[in-house]
């Protein structure tokens, strides 16, 4: 598999597989267990993954599509009210995100249909969980699909122009409480320090204080003590920066780099394969675009939106469906 599954690839995975497991171990040891039988299971996905090519799924595109929409559907249904969204379905130990597993299925469908714009439906069912997060990166995936389809492209430069120009409205009737309250703290922070503006000022304290080796393992104080929210989700890296420094964060960054950079070659190796070359794209930009929101809001230069990082953040249904589109990706 060596020849076929590049080395730098390789080597970035087990980097970003060694720093999550370890940092889990640091920041919610009780979830350990879970994430390494994620990876575990990721890894069986990659290899059915490798049996697979998105050309072969074309006879079958709508009814991966139907198939999709319905799993997004489940959570709103089925799923249990948690932070004031229906994301989850609870599947004996796991706790599956429907819109982190359906990314692959809708690349399949993506990868081999002339009608990219019918996107919109799964996106705007995941913004009624609500999930935009989720959203965003699930119409960045289209990305690839629409560009090579002139039509498509005339219509989503017309669509996107009309939505910037009724943006206003939407801040005003459409986006909930708390989203406007994330853009406008995301503004100014320090507008509400210890309420909207405090995961923010949390996370650039982390990030400043991690220096360049950072306070040491299990020695955060931001993380330890409860200061940093969702320091294992949304805000690992953060975490990670305060207790292992720039160092160990610019391998995590440059792991990041290898993927996309890895994933783009291959993309542009099989343009006369062109349902592999938009899957391949459509999942390197959705990697890009994770690490780049979830990075950028921990930063606070983004508005915090509740994307995880790939291959760090808690949680298997990233992990699984990354694992297995990569294996899709190398099956031919």
């Amino acid at each position: 598999m060596r020849n076929k599954f590049p080395l730098t690839l390789i080597i970035s995975l087990i980097v970003l597989c060694s720093f999550n497991l370890l940092m889990i171990s640091s920041l919610a040891p009780s979830l350990l267990l879970k994430q390494i039988a994620s990876w575990i299971i990721g890894i069986f996905l990659f290899i059915l993954g490798l049996q697979i090519n998105p050309k072969q799924t074309k006879p079958y595109r709508w009814s991966i599509f139907f198939f999709a929409c319905i799993m997004l559907i489940l959570p709103i249904i089925l799923g249990n009210l948690t932070r004031s969204s229906h994301r989850w379905l609870n599947i004996g130990f796991l706790t599956l995100q429907p819109s982190e597993i359906m990314k692959a299925p809708l690349m399949f469908f993506l990868s081999t249909t002339s009608q990219p714009l019918v996107l919109l439906i799964p996106v705007l069912i995941v913004i009624l969980q609500p999930d935009l997060g989720s959203a965003i990166t699930i119409l960045a995936l289209s990305l690839p699909a629409i560009f090579y389809n002139p039509k498509a492209l005339k219509i989503s430069i017309f669509i996107g122009l009309f939505l910037i120009l009724l943006s206003p409205l939407a801040y005003q009737f459409i986006l909930r409480d708390y989203q406007k309250e994330r853009i406008v703290n995301f503004l100014e922070p320090t507008r509400d320090p210890l309420g909207q503006g405090y995961n923010l000022i949390q996370s650039q304290i982390a990030i400043g204080s991690g220096g360049l080796f950072g306070k040491g393992y299990r020695q955060g104080t931001q993380a330890q003590l409860l200061f940093l929210p969702e320091k294992h989700t949304d805000f690992i890296f953060a975490a990670t920066t305060e207790e292992l420094g720039f160092f160990a964060i610019s391998l995590i960054i440059l792991a990041y780099f290898f993927i996309i950079k890895t994933l783009f070659d291959k993309a542009f190796s099989t343009h006369n394969n062109l349902p592999l070359f938009i899957f391949t794209l459509g999942i390197a930009i959705q990697i890009w675009t994770q690490s780049f929101v979830n990075i950028g809001m921990n930063l606070g230069l983004l508005p915090v939106t509740g994307i995880p990082l790939p291959f760090m953040s808690v949680g298997g249904s990233s992990i699984m469906s990354l694992l297995f589109s990569l294996g899709i990706i190398y099956s031919a």
